[in-house]
């Protein structure tokens, strides 16, 4: 699902959520230079149309922040079998609301990845490794809204491929 879609899925199904700002251009290539990389555009898309950090239904806080200072200079990506400079990853959430843990979404910034649609990874803060990922930011917000029940809480996007909490320890601790 594309950004503007899920916006106005969502703005229709929770009109009274707050978003928080939006971010201008200005913000988001001022943003960029600190990083010394560009964001996925769809992201940009996001926070400048829909919200420049939110707390998406109590259960994802989207920002933005460094979680895990204290990686290691390379970073195992697990399913892949494959290491990706830690100076490479920008934290997408800010840590694991449900698991009230630091494990995060980060984006993945390979050089070369059209519009810079990078994949998502999850880092967990115990063993510091990337123990799922994902094609993309706009992959992430399906899966995010597929499994969201309006009548329930919401579901963390990482909770839906491990639905135990038992099965989240074990890939989290590996």
């Amino acid at each position: 699902m594309d950004v503007r879609e899920f916006a106005n899925r969502f703005q229709k199904r929770y009109p009274d959520v707050d978003r928080y700002e939006v971010a201008d251009h200005q913000d988001i290539s001022e943003f960029e230079d600190r990083l010394g990389m560009k964001l996925p555009q769809s992201f940009c898309t996001f926070v400048s149309e829909f919200s420049n950090g939110i707390f998406l239904l109590d259960c994802e806080p989207i920002g933005g922040e460094v979680i895990l200072p204290d990686l290691p200079d390379k970073v195992h990506i697990r399913e892949t079998d494959e290491f990706i400079a830690s100076h490479r990853l920008i934290s997408l959430t800010m840590f694991d609301a449900v698991a009230n843990s630091n494990d995060h979404w980060v984006f993945i910034c390979e050089d070369g990845t059209p519009n810079n649609e990078y994949r998502l990874g999850f880092i967990s803060q115990s063993s510091k490794a990337i123990v799922k990922t994902l094609s993309s930011f706009e992959d992430w917000l399906t899966i995010f809204w597929d499994h969201d029940n309006e009548d329930e809480q919401a579901v963390p996007v990482f909770n839906t491929f491990y639905s135990t909490l038992d099965d989240r320890l074990e890939i989290l601790s590996d």
